[in-house]
This record gives C-alpha cells, sequence and structure tokens, in this order.
C-alpha cells in the first residue's frame, strides 16, 4: 500500500527547491528577480541579499541594503521604512529552511515509521508556510511601493519572478501541511499506531 505522506514528502520538496531559488536571487544570481527595473542607464534586479545592475556591478551580499536603480537618482527609493523592509527578506531562505526540515522529518517518518515524525513533518510545513506567507505580503507592499514611486517618474518597473515563486513555495507547504495531517491522522493511521510498516 502506498504510503499516504508521499504528496506531503513532493510539495516539502517542491517548496524548499522554489524558496532556495528565490533566496539566491540578485545579488548572487541576476536571473531571478524581485523587482526588475529598465533605464537608459541600464537594468537593475533586486534580490534578497542585494541588487546588480545586469552585466554590470552588484551590491555586497547582506542582509538588509540600501534601495537605488541606474538611471533613477532623481527618485527617492531608500525611505527609511523601505530600507527596513529589506531587512525582512530573510524570511525567504528561513522559510525555505522550515521547508527542508519538514521534509527531513517526513523522509524520518516514513523510514521509521513513527506518527510523532509525521506531525512534526506538518508542523514545520505549517511553520514554513506562514512565515512564507508573511514574507509574501511584505514583498508586495515593498517591491510595489518600489515600483509605483519608478512609475511615478516613468521609469519602467515590473515585478520579478521571485514573488510568484514565493507564492508557488507557499501553497506546496500548505498542501504539506494538509496531506502530512491526513497521513498521520487519515485512515491509515490506524494500521500505524499497531506497528504496521508503511
Amino acid at each position: 500500500m502506498p504510503n499516504p505522506i508521499f504528496p506531503a514528502l513532493l510539495f516539502s520538496f517542491a517548496a524548499m527547491v522554489l524558496l532556495l531559488f528565490a533566496s539566491v536571487s540578485p545579488p548572487v544570481w541576476d536571473k531571478i528577480s524581485f523587482l526588475d527595473v529598465r533605464t537608459p542607464a541600464g537594468e537593475t534586479v533586486f534580490g534578497v541579499f542585494g541588487m546588480c545592475i545586469k552585466h554590470g556591478q552588484c551590491s555586497h551580499r547582506s542582509v538588509g541594503y540600501a534601495l537605488s536603480a541606474a538611471g533613477a537618482a532623481n527618485v527617492n527609493l531608500n525611505s527609511t521604512v523601505l530600507h527596513n523592509l529589506t531587512y525582512t527578506l530573510i524570511l525567504h531562505p528561513i522559510a525555505g529552511f522550515l521547508a527542508f526540515l519538514s521534509l527531513v522529518f517526513g523522509l524520518l517518518g516514513i523510514a521509521i515509521a513513527n506518527r510523532i515524525l509525521t506531525i512534526l513533518m506538518s508542523v514545520f510545513a505549517f511553520l514554513g508556510a506562514f512565515i512564507g506567507l508573511v514574507v509574501f505580503v511584505i514583498d508586495m507592499v515593498l517591491w510595489n511601493v518600489l515600483k509605483n514611486r519608478l512609475h511615478d517618474a516613468d521609469i519602467s518597473a515590473k515585478l520579478g519572478n521571485a514573488n510568484w515563486l514565493t507564492v508557488a513555495a507557499v501553497f506546496a507547504l500548505f498542501l504539506s501541511t494538509c496531506t502530512a495531517m491526513l497521513g498521520a491522522f487519515g485512515r491509515f493511521a490506524t494500521g500505524r499506531a499497531a506497528g504496521e510498516k508503511y
């Protein structure tokens, strides 16, 4: 009989990978970004730990960074509130780590056939989903405020693909939470409680 928490494992793995990709956004990898700004001076992409001017210079990696874009010196991007919101972007890798812990506890739950480990998988998946949802809301506020300020100055800006990776990861973690709970307390739980391996 197939294991009822296999779907939860797949969802946790998918969420971990998606959050990993979102976390290695600029200045590490400029193909994935939260905000893309295009000016005649060049394209600037923003990520979790910094920003890059495409095919050019990147900021130093740090938790929280000063916001600026090439060719947008006349736009106030670096207000205190927006600068402080960049510190919260560290929640992306934290949510990814919680997805990893969910995956580990799920694998251990299968190997040892232990309901407690399956419940822990669900708890870590829920925590990851909750933190991911919080950081997604922060992303939408931060990047849309920046985008609107740039549009007001007639500068092209659009949300990047890392935002949608975060949404997909949150959705996958919520599905992982539900399917892990069904695996722990569903109709298959009686056989496991009696010591039956699955």
